[in-house]
């Protein structure tokens, strides 16, 4: 799990960004140094996704984190699509732990 002063962090800073751009910004915070399945340890404005804390990460950020690759670039202003078909601007900043695979990924989704 990821220590309470970097979780808090994170968390502060979702809350500010969701504040800021308003009821159609996510923010969500996922936690990868435990079960994979189950990542989103913090989410600010989940209607937009329809996810909710406890809920996994993405197909394509899971398939990467198991294929052991070492902490991912940020993507940036890319496209998604939720499960109900609602198109996302989505940005995904992966946080590395102190031996560099990523720890977390602090994620923006705009509808």
């Amino acid at each position: 799990m990821l220590s309470g002063p970097t979780l808090d962090l994170l968390r502060q800073m979702a809350r500010g960004v969701a504040a800021q751009f308003g009821s159609n910004c996510e923010v969500v915070i996922h936690d990868l140094t435990g079960d994979l399945d189950h990542t989103v340890a913090c989410i600010e404005n989940g209607h937009v996704s329809g996810r909710k804390a406890g809920d996994g990460p993405s197909k394509v950020v899971l398939d990467l984190l198991r294929a052991g690759a070492a902490c991912p670039e940020d993507r940036l202003a890319y496209l998604t699509r939720t499960p109900d078909g609602k198109v996302l601007r989505s940005s995904s900043l992966f946080i590395p732990g102190s031996d560099g695979r990523p720890a977390a990924i602090f994620s923006i989704n705009y509808d």
